[in-house]
């Protein structure tokens, strides 16, 4: 009988430890989440709009740091009732970039922006070319994917 205490009291003691333990690995987590958004900030990007029909038909990107430009470009992609609040965009702190995949043979192929860093002066951008699955339905047409993002002011663009 005094064994089974000792085991109990074993237990508890275990269990006590673990949660502690538990405790403390989500303070280091919530740490960590904090330190990697304060990062992020930094590199702030937002992609604004995407589309697999009315890109460019070669793979390009186009940097735009003016205002007129960019709603010229809205304009001449014909989207400008499909993206709301970009009246207030502030080129100054920011830039727009449109990343066009090329011309493809059937859907199911998109660009993203993966992600975005800063090393020295030169923001490097890493776009993400999203393929349709071996097997995977198809629609059968002309597509021509592209992404417009709004990405962080620098002297240097790599894209990658």
């Amino acid at each position: 009988m005094k064994l089974l205490y000792i085991n109990l009291l074993f237990l508890s003691f275990l269990s006590f430890l673990s949660c502690c333990t538990q405790k403390q690995s989500d303070r280091d987590t919530a740490n960590m989440t904090l330190q990697i958004k304060e990062l992020k900030d930094d590199l702030n990007y937002q992609v604004i709009y995407t589309s697999e029909y009315g890109g460019k038909d070669e793979f390009s990107y186009e940097i735009i740091d003016d205002k007129e430009v960019f709603f010229t470009k809205i304009d001449e992609l014909n989207i400008s009732d499909q993206i709301n609040n970009i009246s207030n965009l502030e080129f100054n702190q920011k830039k727009a970039i449109i990343l066009y995949l090329g011309q493809k043979n059937t859907g199911g192929y998109a660009i993203d922006i993966e992600r975005i860093e800063f090393n020295n002066e030169e923001l490097i951008i890493y776009s993400k070319k999203i393929f349709p699955k071996k097997g995977e339905n198809v629609t059968m047409a002309l597509t021509n994917p592209y992404c417009i993002a709004i990405i962080p002011k620098a002297n240097k663009y790599t894209i990658k």
